[in-house]
């Protein structure tokens, strides 16, 4: 399993666990880790590093912001008004997003060529 199909089910899995599990922050942030790690053993090039390790921080730093001046707030917040498992989904999907965006990309310019 590869490209298009496997960055659907990665965020599929993830959605899901988010849904299910987000009362339960412990079982939701076990459940998150086990997908990020798996993303990040897919997907491991210094850019994937980092852009997980930026998004997660930054993003949380955002979502912590948004929340204290209650743009918006969560059903279940664990540590200043977020879910403890918020950075490790955030930064999770953002990978999956932009190895999503690879992904069709490539697939476009293989379609573009193939038309010439």
């Amino acid at each position: 399993m590869g490209g298009l199909a496997q960055e659907i089910s990665l965020f599929s899995t993830l959605a899901v666990a988010i849904v299910l599990f987000q009362s339960r922050s412990v079982l939701a942030l076990a459940l998150l880790l086990a997908v990020a790690l798996i993303t990040l053993a897919l997907w491991h090039d210094p850019y994937d590093r980092w852009s997980f390790f930026i998004v997660a921080v930054f993003g949380t730093c955002a979502e912590v912001f948004f929340v204290h001046y209650d743009v918006w707030h969560y059903t279940n917040p664990d540590v200043l008004g977020i879910p403890v498992w918020f950075p490790v989904a955030f930064a999770t999907s953002a990978l999956i997003g932009e190895r999503l965006i690879r992904t069709v990309t490539r697939t476009r310019k293989r379609f573009q060529k193939s038309r010439e």
